[in-house]
């Protein structure tokens, strides 16, 4: 869609075109197509989910001197330009900001809930937990040493090696994969969820690094609201891993806590991927059955 100053939005819907609505935040990096693994169960369960890229990832244009909170602004816009009475957000990862803005700052008749899943929260709360990498590279990296952040990045992960095939880096991710724990090797082994994340990704870096960079900045300082200023009657649910060392467990113990125990916090023994896709039926459930 194009938004009212020319930009472009662009956004992908999956599961049930009747359903109820989920608002999709994707990762960092990340894309709409990230939630085409939500597909099926998203016909299952009667659920309609739309995933929107964030400005300067796929489809959407660059929103140069944009804040976190100028988000939910485009989202609204999207609800209307869709004809949504009624929907919930669903973010995973470095998605987190971006859904806690969208809880501050959407119309409250028409947000029902947020799901947050192994989800970032404010940079304050810090890494305590993480592996050195993201203890190193968030809010630190990112924020004020982007070039080696991203040179590291496109070094060492497959998924930063855009100077290589899609091919090329579905077979590194899989060769890399054989190191994942064996409660995980189910979801590294899945060869098309590996090939979805490969073109997830693509989509992330389609115009560029700029703007996936300045998405993490924004998502690295501090948010311009508070999280204990979310509305009292806005259900809130915490999906995290124990065994999480991308986004450690203490991000979900902390937002709970900023919220005076009106969020649902669910802690289960998971990493970072087991958490998102071995209990991705039971935060659909959860989500739909809340709206």
């Amino acid at each position: 869609m194009t938004l009212p100053d020319g930009r472009k939005l662009g956004y992908a819907q999956y599961g049930s075109p009747t359903g109820k609505p989920i608002l999709y935040q994707h990762g960092f990096p990340g894309s709409r197509i990230e939630a085409a693994q939500h597909h099926d169960l998203g016909k299952q369960l009667g659920l309609r989910v739309i995933a929107i890229d964030r400005p300067g990832h796929g489809w959407s244009s660059p929103h140069p001197g944009s804040t976190l909170l100028d988000w939910p602004k485009d989202v609204e816009r999207l609800t209307e330009h869709l004809g949504l009475e009624a929907y919930s957000v669903l973010a995973v990862s470095g998605g987190g900001a971006s859904a806690l803005a969208c809880a501050y700052a959407l119309p409250p008749a028409k947000l029902k809930a947020v799901s947050l899943v192994c989800a970032m929260g404010p940079p304050d709360i810090g890494m305590q937990g993480a592996d050195i990498a993201h203890r190193l590279g968030w809010p630190y990296g990112i924020r004020f040493a982007p070039y080696w952040a991203g040179r590291m990045f496109w070094r060492t992960m497959a998924i930063g090696r855009l100077d290589l095939s899609e091919e090329e880096r579905l077979e590194m991710l899989l060769k890399e994969s054989r190191t994942a724990p064996e409660k995980d090797r189910d979801i590294f082994d899945d060869v098309d969820l590996m090939r979805l994340v490969v073109r997830s990704n693509s989509q992330a870096f389609a115009q560029g690094y700029e703007g996936v960079w300045d998405d993490g900045k924004k998502s690295s300082k501090p948010f311009g609201f508070e999280v204990k200023d979310l509305r009292d009657d806005l259900e809130v649910q915490l999906w995290y891993g124990k065994k999480d060392v991308f986004v450690p467990p203490l991000h979900g113990v902390q937002i709970a806590a900023r919220l005076g125990g009106r969020a649902r916090l669910r802690m289960e023994d998971e990493s970072h991927a087991g958490i998102q896709i071995h209990w991705r039926k039971e935060i659909l459930e959860a989500l739909r059955d809340a709206m």
